[in-house]
C-alpha cells in the first residue's frame, strides 16, 4: 500500500472550472496505488525528463535537451507565474542556439541549487524581477555552447573546418549552403563530442541579435487561453481522497476539542487529522469533508496571541523602527546634514497588512512514501521548499523530489512554503485508502 497524498486546494469532486475553484475552500488528500503522471510537453515539471533522457539526447549543460526528433527543450530554472520568464528566458536561450522561438518547449526544472540557482538570491528562486538579470548570460553561454558544439559534430561528419559552417533555424550549413544537418540529426553525434568551458565560447555582439530586444509572441499564451496548461492546483493521481483543513485562526493557536465522532459520522469520510495548528477530515470528496468539517465543531485555544491586535502591532512596528538597522550603504553623513538643516520636514506614513492573494489558490500535492516523498506545487522557492520537505520527513535530500507547476500569479506568495510545510504534516499521519 503506497502512502498518502496531500493535497490543499478548492475543488469539486468532479470536472470544475476553474472560476468554480474561486467559489470555495478545501484542501485535498490523496492516495496513489501506481505511479501517476500529470505532464504535457510543454507545462510538465522536469523531474523525471531531466533524469531519464531519450537515447541520443544531446544534453551539454543543464538546460538543453535536444533528441534525436529535432525537439529543443529548456530545462526552466525560474518559475513562470505570469510575469513572462518563459518567453524572456527561452529568448535567451534561442538567441544563441540559433533557433527560432517557436521550436523551444519549456519543461520546469527539478530542484538543484548547483544548477539552478539563482545568481542575485544564490538559491533557485524566482523573485526579486531578477530572473533576466540572473540568467542573462548563463542561457546565453548555454546556447552558444549546444550551437558550438553542434556546428562541430557537422564539420566532423563533413570533414570541413567548422570555422565554414553556420547554423540557422536549428539547422546546421556550410558556407555555401550545399550541405545541411538539422540538430536532431546531429543530437547523438554532438552528445559524444567533449563539452567546452562556457567562459570560452564567444557570445553574439548585441548588434547581431535577430531575436533578443523584439516584441516576441508569448510562448504560453496558446495554452493558457485553450486551457490546456498545467497548473499546480490541476495535478491528478489515481485514488486521491479530499481533506477539508481548518487552521488556527490566531498564529500560535491550536484546537481545544473536535468532535471526531460526529465527523466520522458523515457518510464518505474516512479519517480525522488534528495536528494542533490545524484539522483535516479525510474523505471520498469535497462535499462529504466539508460536511465532516463543519460536523467536528472545531473550538480554538488563540494561545498566546489571542489577545494580540493591530494597535499591539503597529505600536512594536514603531518601537523596532527606532532601533538601529542593517546598513546596506552609507554615503555622507546624513545626521550633520539634518542638523544644520534650515528646514526640516518629517512625516510618518501607515500601510494596513494586505494579504497576497493570487488568483490560482494555494495547492499542494505530496505523495509520501517510506523511502522518498513527491510534491507537485506551484512555488517561487523550489531550493528552499525541498530543504523543508527534507526536515519534516528525516529523507535525504535527493529523496524529496519538488515538481514545479505555472503558478496562477504569485507575488511574493508562493515564496513562502507554509502550504507545503501544512501538507506533509498532515500526509505523515493520513493512512491508506480504506
Amino acid at each position: 500500500m503506497d502512502g498518502p497524498i496531500l493535497r490543499e486546494r478548492i475543488a469539486d469532486e468532479t470536472a470544475m472550472s476553474r472560476r468554480a475553484f474561486l467559489q470555495g475552500t478545501g484542501l485535498l488528500l490523496g492516495f496513489a496505488l501506481t505511479g501517476a503522471s500529470t505532464e504535457s510537453v510543454f507545462a510538465a515539471p522536469a523531474s523525471q525528463v531531466v533524469e531519464n533522457d531519450v537515447a541520443g539526447t544531446f544534453a551539454p549543460n543543464g538546460f538543453i535537451r535536444i533528441n534525436p526528433t529535432g525537439a529543443v527543450t529548456l530545462i526552466m530554472p525560474m518559475a513562470e507565474m505570469g510575469q513572462g520568464v518563459y518567453t524572456a528566458l527561452s529568448m535567451l536561450l534561442a538567441e544563441e542556439l540559433e533557433v527560432e522561438l517557436d521550436q523551444i518547449q519549456v519543461q520546469h526544472a527539478p530542484s538543484n541549487d548547483a544548477l539552478y540557482a539563482n545568481s542575485f538570491l544564490h538559491i533557485q528562486t524566482t523573485g526579486a524581477s531578477s530572473s533576466v538579470r540572473a540568467f542573462w548570460t548563463p542561457l546565453r553561454q548555454a546556447g552558444a555552447v549546444g550551437r558550438n558544439m553542434l556546428i562541430a559534430a557537422a564539420a566532423k561528419r563533413w570533414g570541413v573546418d567548422p570555422a565554414t559552417c553556420h547554423a540557422k533555424n536549428g539547422v546546421v550549413f556550410t558556407a555555401p549552403g550545399s550541405k545541411h544537418l538539422s540538430y536532431g540529426e546531429l543530437a547523438e553525434a554532438a552528445a559524444k563530442l567533449p563539452v567546452p568551458p562556457a567562459l570560452n565560447v564567444k557570445l553574439k555582439d548585441p548588434k547581431d541579435f535577430t531575436l533578443i530586444g523584439t516584441r516576441a509572441k508569448r510562448v504560453d499564451s496558446s495554452i493558457k487561453v485553450d486551457g490546456r496548461a498545467l497548473y499546480g492546483i490541476d495535478t491528478r493521481l489515481p485514488g486521491m481522497k479530499v481533506a477539508a483543513v481548518a487552521i488556527s485562526p490566531v498564529l500560535g493557536g491550536k484546537a481545544k476539542t473536535v468532535d471526531e465522532k460526529a465527523a466520522l459520522a458523515v457518510k464518505g469520510v474516512r479519517q480525522v487529522v488534528n495536528i494542533d495548528e490545524a484539522v483535516a477530515v479525510v474523505a471520498d470528496h469535497l462535499g462529504a469533508a466539508k460536511k465532516g468539517l463543519e460536523a467536528a465543531a472545531i473550538t480554538w485555544d488563540d494561545g498566546p496571541n489571542g489577545k494580540v491586535n493591530n494597535a499591539d502591532i503597529v505600536k512594536q512596528l514603531e518601537e523596532e523602527s527606532k532601533k538601529p538597522g542593517a546598513v546596506a550603504r552609507n554615503d555622507g553623513d546624513a545626521g550633520k546634514a539634518l542638523e544644520q538643516a534650515a528646514q526640516r520636514l518629517e512625516a510618518v506614513y501607515q500601510v494596513p497588512f494586505l494579504a497576497h492573494a493570487a488568483m490560482e489558490p494555494m495547492n499542494c500535492t505530496v505523495h509520501l512514501q517510506k523511502d522518498r516523498c513527491d510534491v507537485w506545487v506551484g512555488t517561487q522557492a523550489m531550493s528552499l521548499t525541498q530543504s523543508l520537505v527534507v526536515e519534516l520527513t528525516g529523507l535525504p535530500r535527493d529523496a524529496i523530489k519538488i515538481h514545479n507547476h505555472l503558478i496562477g500569479g504569485g507575488f511574493g506568495r508562493r515564496l513562502e512554503a507554509d502550504g507545503t510545510v501544512l501538507a506533509v504534516k498532515i500526509a505523515k499521519h493520513v493512512d491508506g485508502p480504506g
